[in-house]
């Protein structure tokens, strides 16, 4: 039952439809393009079935679930927020070489990168969000009494469900500071932290790339 709610089926069949979408592109395919196509199937996959397991999920199959998700999660977490990173780095590239293209192609590749700014935006927060609720519902013990390590409050003082992390993480993503909900752990604000901090930084480069986009219209 717990592994329904496991990220690794997820990410395995995202994964494999990338590669079957990489060995349908034409060669021809400039590598940057080829790259950002597979990025952004793979993201749309993941997202989707993510957020189809986020809308069903209820707190008390979310706390079952932070108990028993798989070892690695983190390693796992790090590796996507990098790989959502460099997407957004890999844009420059595409548009950095405009020699013998004619302008459809330079449309086309404008297009592609919008979508992937917007799916690895997407990507991060969400991922964000799945581990403030982890963290939230993690049980820890207290004198030998387990009980959930919380370390944000609501305002409404209930058990909060996915939407309310999403809430939390993408006002961090969009301002890169909390909301009206409030860290009262060390290790939320912790996470808070790198949260904010790459959203900074995320945010300047899809700033960066809005510019490199513009100036490829003129």
């Amino acid at each position: 039952m717990f592994k329904n709610f496991d990220a690794r089926p997820r990410l395995l069949i995202s994964a494999g439809i990338s590669v079957i979408i990489s060995l349908l592109l034409p060669s021809w395919l400039h590598l940057a393009t080829r790259i950002l196509c597979v990025w952004n199937v793979g993201t749309g996959c993941f997202l989707s079935l993510t957020l189809a397991k986020m809308v069903k999920a209820t707190p008390n199959k979310m706390q079952r679930y932070a108990q028993h998700e798989y070892e690695g999660r983190i390693g796992i977490f790090t590796l996507i927020i990098i790989a959502a990173c460099v997407s957004v780095l890999a844009i420059g590239f595409l548009l950095s070489d405009k020699t013998g293209i004619s302008s459809t192609v330079l449309m086309l590749h404008i297009i592609l990168s919008v979508i992937t700014i917007v799916s690895s935006w997407l990507l991060v927060h969400t991922l964000f969000a799945l581990q403030y609720a982890h963290n939230y519902y993690h049980n820890v013990s207290n004198d030998n009494i387990y009980q959930k390590a919380g370390g944000l409050d609501f305002p409404d003082d209930r058990d909060p469900d996915y939407w309310d992390f999403l809430y939390f993480s993408f006002v961090i993503g969009m301002t890169s500071q909390v909301s009206d909900i409030q860290t009262t752990s060390r290790s939320m604000r912790r996470l808070a932290l790198i949260h904010g901090v790459i959203s900074f930084f995320f945010n300047t480069s899809i700033l960066a790339m809005g510019i490199n986009i513009i100036a490829s219209l003129i």
